[in-house]
C-alpha cells in the first residue's frame, strides 16, 4: 500500500470525520479528497508526471498538504524548502532536486521569477493568491474534478520526499524518503511507538517544509485521525488550538516547550485531551524537562533521531525521571552503537560518534552517490553526532562532531560548557562556540544572552565556570549579545556564529597577563 491507499482507506471508511484543520479552515477526509483530485487534474494538465520533482516553498497551509496526497497519488517528488530562502538559494535547490516545477506563495514567486529565465513563468504554480503570468492553484474552485484518486500507479517504493539539510548557504543535499519509508516511521515510528489511536488528534506546531511539520501533518492522514496545524506558532496559540480541537497527541520542538511551560506557569490551564508529548529535534535540558513532565499531566517521552533515519531513541515516561540527562534507549528496530574516528566501536561511557542500522533509514542524497557512501557503511548512518552509551543502553548526546572544540589536544563538548553556563547567576541562555587561537590551537568562546532580571557580571561569571569547569573546558572570553541566531525548529545556529566571530582573538588577555608575568 502506497501512501494514498492509506487515505482513501480512512476517507471511505469516515468520509465526514475531519481531515484537517487550519486556522479556520476544516476539511472532512471527503472534502480533502476531493481537494486533491483538483490538485492532480491541474498538475496533469501541466504535464507533471510520474518522476518530476517539484520545489514547495509554502508556509503552513491547506495547499501544502493537498499537494503531498497529490505527489503520492501520481508518484511525483516533493522538495520543500523555506519560504525565506533567497532566489539563487530556491534555484539551486531546483538544481540539486532536478525540479522542473516550483509551488510557492507570491512573495516567493515574485523573487524567483525575477531571478530566473524569462520562460520561467511556465513553471511556477502560485498558491494564495493570482500572480499575473503565472498559474494559480485554486483551492476554492466547486467544480468536478476529472481525476479520481487512486488511479495512480505509484509504487509504494517510489521515491517521494526530498527533504533538505541546507539550503541558505552552500550547496543543498537532499535526503531521498520514499512513500514506504514515511509509512514505515509513522506506523512503527510513531502508532506502535506511542499506542495511538485510529482518531488521533495531532497537532503540527512546526514548519511542515522541515522533516518533523512534514511528518506530523501526514501521520494523521496515514492513521485516520485528524491533522490540526499551527500556520504560526505561538505559546497562547498552541495551548488555545490544544484545548479547542481537543488535540490528543503533539511532537514538539524543545524551545516550542519551553515557552509553553513558561506560559502554562504564567497562566496554569488544563490541556486534558492530551494523553502524549514527545520533545524531539533539540535536547532538553534536564530541569526543563522535569517542569515538563511535571507540567503536563500526560506520558512524556523525548526522542533523538534524524531527517536521515527517523526516530532512533526512546526516553519513556517510566524512565524519565531517573534518567533525565539521557534520549532513552534504541527502537526495537533499531541497532546502535558508538565508535571512535576509525569507526570502531568504543567502550561503555565513553564518548563517541553515533551510528544506527534501521529499517526507517533514507535511500540516499539524491544525485550525490558520494556524499550517500560517505556517510552510510556497512547499512549504518554515520550521524556526525557525538554520545556514549551508559552500561544499561541509555544514549547520552555531547553535541555535533563539527562542533567539538579542541583545545591543545583535548576535546571540549560545548553542551558541557553550556549546562554549566545556564547554570550561571544572570545569564538567560547562551552558546558556545571554537574560535581559531594561536595559542591553543582552538579557544573557547561563549556567546550569553543577558538575564533582564539579574545582573550579569563577567567576572562573578568566570569564577562560576572555573568551580565547575575543567581548566580547558572554561571560556577564555564572554560576548553578551541581545538573540542567538536559530533556526525554524529553535536550533542555535552555531555556524553562523563562527562566522559571526571567525577573526575573534580569545586569548588576547591572557597572552597579555602571560608576557607581564614573564617581565
Amino acid at each position: 500500500m502506497n501512501i494514498v491507499d492509506h487515505f482513501l482507506r480512512h476517507a471511505s471508511a469516515h468520509p465526514h470525520r475531519t481531515a484537517l484543520v487550519i486556522g479556520k479552515q476544516r476539511f472532512s477526509y471527503a472534502q480533502l479528497q476531493r481537494h486533491t483530485e483538483r490538485v492532480c487534474a491541474q498538475w496533469l494538465a501541466m504535464d507533471i508526471r510520474q518522476g518530476d520533482c517539484i520545489v514547495l516553498a509554502l508556509d503552513n497551509c491547506a495547499e501544502f498538504t493537498l499537494c503531498m496526497l497529490a505527489a503520492a497519488e501520481l508518484g511525483v517528488m516533493l522538495a520543500p524548502i523555506s519560504t525565506s530562502l533567497p532566489a539563487d538559494a530556491v534555484m539551486r535547490s531546483m538544481q540539486a532536486t532536478a525540479a522542473c516545477y516550483l509551488i510557492a506563495n507570491p512573495s516567493v514567486c515574485r523573487r524567483f521569477i525575477e531571478a530566473a529565465p524569462a520562460d520561467a513563468k511556465n513553471a511556477v504554480l502560485v498558491v494564495g493568491s493570482a500572480l499575473a503570468g503565472c498559474r494559480y492553484l485554486d483551492i476554492t474552485a466547486q467544480q468536478p474534478a476529472s481525476y479520481r484518486l487512486g488511479s495512480g500507479q505509484a509504487a509504494a517504493d517510489s521515491d517521494f520526499l526530498l527533504t533538505m539539510t541546507s539550503g541558505s548557504t552552500g550547496d543543498p543535499k537532499p535526503i531521498t524518503l520514499t512513500q514506504a519509508c514515511k509509512i514505515r516511521r509513522a506506523l512503527d515510528g510513531a502508532q506502535a511507538l506511542y499506542g495511538l489511536g485510529d482518531a488521533e488528534v495531532v497537532i503540527t506546531s512546526t514548519p511542515m517544509y522541515h522533516s518533523l511539520g512534514f511528518r506530523l501533518a501526514l501521520l494523521p492522514l496515514l492513521i485516520g485521525g485528524t491533522s490540526v496545524i499551527l500556520p504560526h506558532f505561538s505559546p497562547r496559540g498552541w495551548i488555545a488550538a490544544v484545548q479547542q480541537q481537543r488535540v490528543t497527541f503533539a511532537i514538539m520542538v524543545s524551545s516550542h516547550l519551553e515557552q509553553i511551560e513558561a506560559q502554562l506557569a504564567r497562566e496554569p490551564q488544563s490541556l486534558d485531551s492530551l494523553h502524549t508529548i514527545v520533545s524531539s529535534s533539540a535536547l532538553l535540558r534536564p530541569e526543563l524537562k522535569q517542569r515538563c513532565i511535571e507540567r503536563f499531566a500526560c506520558d512524556f517521552h523525548e526522542c533523538y533521531g534524524a531527517s536521515e533515519v527517523g526516530i532512533v531513541t526512546n526516553l519513556a515516561p517510566a524512565d524519565g525521571q531517573t534518567n533525565l540527562h539521557s534520549v532513552g534507549k534504541a527502537l526495537d528496530y533499531v541497532e546502535l552503537a558508538i565508535v571512535d574516528d576509525q569507526g570502531r566501536p568504543v567502550a561503555v561511557s565513553t564518548v563517541g560518534e553515533i551510528i544506527c542500522r534501521t529499517t526507517t533509514r533514507f535511500s540516499g542524497y539524491f544525485g550525490q552517490p558520494e556524499a550517500t557512501m560517505a556517510s552510510v557503511r556497512d547499512g549504518f548512518f554515520f550521524t556526525g553526532d557525538l554520545g556514549y552509551l551508559d552500561d544499561d543502553g541509555y544514549l547520552y548526546l555531547a553535541g555535533r562532531k563539527k562542533d567539538m572544540i579542541i583545545v591543545g589536544g583535548t576535546n571540549v563538548y560545548p553542551e558541557d560548557v553550556e549546562a554549566v553556563l545556564m547554570s550561571a547567576p544572570g545569564v538567560r541562555e547562551c552558546a558556545v562556540i571554537g574560535v581559531a587561537d594561536s595559542y591553543f590551537g582552538e579557544a573557547v568562546l561563549a556567546v550569553v544572552i543577558a538575564d533582564p532580571e539579574a545582573e550579569l557580571d563577567k567576572r562573578r561569571l568566570r569564577a562560576f565556570c572555573a568551580q565547575s569547569l575543567a581548566d580547558f573546558q572554561q571560556p577564555q572570553a564572554y560576548e553578551v549579545v541581545s538573540s542567538l541566531p536559530r533556526t525554524a525548529l529553535g536550533k542555535v545556529q552555531r555556524q553562523m556564529l563562527r562566522d559571526r566571530y571567525a577573526d575573534y582573538d580569545a586569548t588576547a588577555d591572557l597572552r597579555r597577563l602571560l608576557q607581564r608575568r614573564a617581565q
